[in-house]
């Protein structure tokens, strides 16, 4: 038997990288279409403070909460805070960093940095959270933000695109290794027009509207979907869900210099070093 889509209204969820981007646009749909109560979680206190001014409305309620996923005791008070008022029902693992560049010039610490963030924070509260769930026994479910990035390997963002291949490839596990229990998603797009696509240097190559690049709104409202109904993996939109197939089955001696050749354009000095 089919079972009906989680119901988030007046309940409780935790969505991380929440000042920005798709985090941000993720807890505005939260509150303003599904009636969810949100724990915005991210490094910029400002931001969360007007993000928890514009989405406060007499009935759902935003509580910022500045943290930085890199740091291990951030990570573990992001739950112990999130679950002090009562059990939460969602969770929105989103926050992640990237490094777009030749691999060998990415420094130790930046690495760490992204491996700290993109993985090891998102596993501890992936963890902690799903015992919550199990605990309560309240339907709860993780959504994994991870990336068109894992299905293959991706020359000039080596480190990113592993990162998102565990994220998947872990998700996916832990979702059957969880069946009936809690639901676990996992969400992977292609670009995004957002900061992180800025802040990066992409957005040398890659600009809202091209091929395969959605804006911020149309991802949140599809990962929404595919959490809601409980999907194992979302991949949005038929262009990305074809590029998807193609990355998965195309010969790495072909996908690979392809690859390489569309990131070269948007390296700073505009080709390889």
């Amino acid at each position: 038997m089919k079972r009906a889509p989680v119901d988030f209204r007046g309940e409780w969820v935790v969505v991380t990288g929440a000042s920005s981007g798709l985090g941000r646009e993720m807890a505005k749909q939260l509150v303003q279409e599904h009636g969810a109560n949100v724990i915005a979680v991210a490094r910029r206190r400002d931001r969360l403070e007007a993000l928890a001014a514009e989405l406060e409305n007499g009935t759902s309620r935003v509580h910022p909460l500045v943290a930085d996923l890199a740091e291990p005791a951030d990570v573990a008070r992001v739950f112990t805070e999130a679950t002090a008022n009562g059990p939460v029902r969602g969770v929105v693992l989103n926050a992640g960093v990237t490094y777009y560049g030749h691999a060998l010039e990415q420094d130790l610490e930046s690495f760490d940095k992204l491996l700290a963030t993109n993985v090891s924070a998102l596993v501890h509260l992936c963890q902690r959270f799903s015992r919550h769930f199990v605990q309560q026994q309240n339907d709860g479910g993780v959504l994994l933000v991870s990336s068109m990035a894992g299905f293959a390997p991706l020359p000039y963002q080596a480190a990113y695109a592993a990162t998102k291949a565990f994220v998947t490839s872990y998700g996916r596990s832990l979702s059957y290794e969880l069946k009936g229990k809690v639901n676990v998603s996992v969400f992977a797009p292609g670009g995004i027009a957002t900061e992180m696509l800025e802040l990066s240097g992409l957005d040398r190559k890659f600009k809202a509207g091209d091929v395969g690049i959605m804006s911020a709104e149309e991802c949140a409202r599809l990962a929404l979907d595919g959490f809601r109904r409980r999907r194992m993996l979302t991949v949005p939109g038929a262009s990305n869900k074809l590029m998807a197939a193609g990355m998965k089955l195309a010969p790495n001696g072909v996908l690979l210099p392809a690859i390489a050749r569309i990131y070269e354009g948007a390296l700073p000095e505009g080709g390889k070093g």
